[in-house]
């Protein structure tokens, strides 16, 4: 198992409408690229004048062939969606995790 956790500081006020996009543009196509929504977090749960929330969103793919595949799958709703997280000046981190105790091997990308 693979998860993937993406870190996106918002003006507390942009929080919704990428909530919005996240649903229209790139959750329903998820589903036939291998990836699931696990579970989203905004912290701190409570806005802060003049300071940003994190919204964080944890996804997990089967193991690191499939973390492949639903990279090289995804299609134009996914830079739709990233670039309307980036318009408000937003940068993101991904963080890919994978088990501890078992660190494996990159496999030949070709």
């Amino acid at each position: 198992m693979i998860h993937i956790l993406d870190e996106i500081p918002l003006v507390a006020g942009r929080i919704a409408q990428v909530l919005e996009a996240l649903d229209r543009l790139y959750l329903p196509a998820c589903a036939g690229r291998g990836l699931t929504l696990e579970q989203r977090w905004v912290s701190p749960p409570v806005v802060v004048p003049g300071q940003p929330n994190t919204l964080w969103l944890l996804w997990r793919v089967a193991d690191v062939p499939a973390y492949y595949a639903m990279r090289s799958a995804a299609g134009a709703e996914v830079r739709d969606f990233w670039d309307l997280v980036e318009e408000g000046g937003s940068c993101r981190r991904r963080h890919v995790l994978g088990s501890a105790g078992q660190p494996l091997e990159a496999p030949d990308v070709a």
